[in-house]
């Protein structure tokens, strides 16, 4: 099944955007940068916690999900880490994770009742495994909310869902998208806006640009490192036609720091940007404003 992949650096710094890509490249890379060094043997080597997690304000937490490095050439593929102690605090509260049963291949870590994130507030986790002990913190932004939705001169619907048509010339892919403007979140790091399918049984969108790249992994598009609140879903974010929803997010700076560490600089990354302590991968949070289009 095909995607598209697409990414963009517009010029000046009021419309800065890339693409985010998935997780494993990290663990792909430590990976490979330790293989690379030419002291090092197989027998050096020290797996590594690698920690994926999100929070949005207002919003009931997903999960954490727990991987760990595999070392080029290793027969054991597995990645995931379903015995690991991860805790998720905020003030005096503690909550435990466990690892969900549910979901295979294992690694991702929910609660036993709904954790609502309070916007405003800072949450530390710690991921206790084998691996040893890896540690990090994010204070959630404040709530935005989308003021007004347009394509071209409609207005759309801010409280229901608005069927538009995707172009049907690749010439026209650069043609004005849904605009969206939001209200500030005073203190967070920067905006980003996604568009993403809600049904992944909807048809795919070919056009040149996916048949050019053919990006098979990437489940949304995105948009980032916005300092103004506005900008527009441009067409090739959009990976199906049917029902896609389209946000904008307000970012904390471990996100935004993981996006501009990891793919501004060649899809290179410094540990020391990402905001963990004892291991690899991303802990941020977002506020977040949706709408939901149906694409034809």
């Amino acid at each position: 099944m095909t995607h598209r992949k697409w990414q963009t650096l517009d010029s000046g710094l009021q419309r800065r955007s890339v693409t985010l890509l998935p997780l494993w490249c990290i663990i792909f890379s430590l990976s490979f940068a330790l293989s690379s060094c030419s002291n090092v043997t197989e027998s050096a080597y020290t797996p590594q916690i690698v920690i994926q997690g999100f929070l949005y304000a207002n919003e009931p937490l997903d999960s954490i999900v727990v991987r760990h490095t595999i070392a080029i050439g290793s027969s054991a593929g597995d990645d995931r880490d379903t015995n690991a102690r991860v805790t998720l605090s905020v003030g005096d509260s503690i909550y435990t994770l466990h690892n969900d049963p549910s979901f295979a291949p294992g690694g991702r870590y929910i609660s036993g009742s709904p954790i609502l994130i309070q916007a405003g507030a800072t949450y530390r986790l710690r991921v206790e495994s084998s691996e040893g002990v890896a540690t990090a913190s994010t204070t959630v932004p404040t709530p935005i909310h989308l003021d007004s939705v347009k394509l071209g001169d409609r207005l759309l619907s801010l409280v229901s869902d608005d069927t538009i048509l995707y172009p049907k010339l690749v010439d026209s892919l650069s043609s004005p998208g849904v605009h969206l403007w939001w209200s500030p979140s005073p203190g967070s790091a920067g905006y980003g806006v996604e568009a993403l399918s809600l049904d992944t049984s909807a048809d795919t969108i070919l056009d040149a640009v996916s048949s050019a790249v053919g990006d098979t992994a990437a489940m949304g598009r995105y948009r980032f490192f916005i300092l103004s609140t506005d900008e527009q879903i441009v067409w090739p974010q959009f990976t199906r036609y049917g029902l896609n929803v389209v946000r904008a997010l307000a970012l904390d700076r471990n996100y935004e720091d993981y996006v501009l560490g990891l793919y501004l600089s060649g899809s290179q990354f410094n540990n020391s940007t990402l905001h963990i302590t004892g291991g690899l991968g991303v802990f941020g949070s977002a506020a977040r404003a949706s709408k939901e289009v149906f694409l034809k």
